[in-house]
């Protein structure tokens, strides 16, 4: 790993690794629609990025999720160009203790009897239409599909998938009662559509998971197959389709929709999705490379939950160069598990939107350099006026202070993109370093 390029996409995710002629981006999304005080809309941003990177010959993407902030620049990249990505890797459908992928499930029922048009609407499509999306939008052979265990490549580097896990994934006790609650209400209910619906739903599952098995990194499945299985899942939705109106119409549909996309059900759901993110680090292959910190020693964590983070704490490295700080550094989402692990450098991503959080005060308390797309979503910059890492003392600095603000990169005079850590925030406005300023300093 070369260079590391966070893009400035508001409330948001869209981070680039690369080097030597490869180049992996972790999440393209935004909730705006709109980008740095109208300088573009983000769509148009998106596209440009294809332009951007364009040169480098292997391009490698990756959704660790499908909520919108995370998801929706990859077809603006994808209508610019579908043969952009070499390859791009999904999140699994996480299964229960009973082999039930219950978020896979949710969606589904949210998708049939949640029918007004929303971002929620959008996001459960995300989720469902995946694999035949990504196939009209790119390729069948570029897809795969990841979970706990599985390793990929980049620049000779091996990294390891931390989460989720694709079995015995543990959802919350409340919204396995939701999942459960929703189909008690359609087992008893009178009619043949909700029946068939029933099992339209569990064979769209299982076609789900054949994808998911298919798809992973282990798979030895023909091109044939592959695409036979994405469009059985086409044929299986297109039932599902076909019979909404009949569904809407059923004595408990209104009850299903009330129950499945009531406020605390979205946000649990929120939840549940954030939580099952791809998380991955650097392997280090053995005890002496585990005590030896390197520049390739990064996380990076999508929109991660405490309990994710708990999950995996005994997988982590104690020491990490860079670490992409999860769910845009909101307090809502602080883990206090950071404290017992050294960083280096910390990437978080925010953005002024009406539903986003600021940054937390905690991640600004941590002793890591911090790179941030929006220092005026930091209460503490805010208050101070100043950058929290101006005192602070970077190893690659080459001014023989090694003090932050003394730095090359950070100098108005600065336009060399390529100096000291090679972490740079990119915006429609331009490129800048880790010295937080209201306007970027590199061209």
């Amino acid at each position: 790993m070369d260079w590391i390029e966070l893009h400035n996409v508001e409330f948001g995710d869209c981070t680039v690794l690369g080097g030597h002629g490869q180049m992996l981006m972790v999440d393209c999304g935004s909730l705006n629609s709109i980008l740095g005080k109208g300088a573009c809309k983000f769509e148009d941003y998106a596209r440009r990025l294809a332009k951007r990177y364009a040169p480098i010959e292997k391009r490698y993407g990756m959704i660790s999720h499908f909520h919108k902030d995370h998801v929706n620049g990859f077809s603006a990249i994808l209508q610019e160009n579908p043969l952009f990505f070499q390859r791009i890797y999904l999140p699994p459908a996480p299964q229960d203790h009973n082999g039930n992928p219950l978020l896979l499930e949710f969606a589904l029922l949210v998708y049939t009897f949640v029918t007004e048009k929303s971002d929620y609407s959008d996001l459960v499509d995300n989720i469902v239409t995946a694999f035949s999306r990504m196939r009209s939008l790119s390729s069948t052979q570029s897809l795969a599909v990841l979970c706990q265990g599985d390793q990929f490549q980049l620049d000779d580097i091996t990294y390891e998938v931390l989460w989720p896990k694709q079995t015995e994934y543990p959802y919350s006790e409340f919204f396995y009662e939701v999942v459960e609650q929703a189909n008690q209400l359609l087992t008893t209910t009178w009619g043949n559509h909700a029946e068939l619906f029933l099992n339209y739903k569990d064979a769209f599952c299982d076609c789900y998971l054949h994808c998911v098995d298919l798809f992973s990194l282990h798979s030895s499945a023909t091109l044939e197959e592959k695409n036979e299985a994405i469009s059985q899942l086409e044929a299986i939705l297109y039932g599902i389709d076909e019979m909404i109106y009949e569904l809407n119409s059923l004595p408990v549909a209104q009850d299903v929709a009330e129950l499945v996309g009531s406020q605390k059900a979205r946000m649990r759901f929120g939840k549940e999705l954030n939580g099952s993110s791809i998380v991955f680090h650097n392997q280090k292959q053995n005890r002496w490379f585990r005590n030896k910190h390197t520049r390739e020693d990064i996380l990076f964590t999508g929109d991660a939950t405490p309990n994710t983070m708990e999950q995996i704490a005994e997988m982590l490295h104690n020491r990490y160069y860079l670490v992409k700080a999860p769910h845009h550094g909101t307090s809502s989402e602080w883990w206090e598990g950071w404290h017992t692990i050294g960083i280096d450098h910390m990437l978080i991503s925010n953005g002024h939107h009406p539903v986003g959080g600021m940054i937390g005060e905690e991640y600004v308390l941590l002793p890591a350099i911090k790179h941030c797309t929006n220092c005026t979503r930091c209460r503490w910059y805010i208050e101070k006026g100043k950058c929290c890492n101006r005192k602070k003392k970077c190893k690659e600095n080459e001014h023989r202070s090694n003090k932050v603000k003394k730095c090359p990169a950070n100098q108005p005079q600065q336009t060399d993109r390529m100096r000291g850590c090679n972490i740079y925030t990119v915006s429609p406005l331009g490129t800048y370093a880790c010295n937080c300023k209201e306007q970027p300093r590199l061209e």
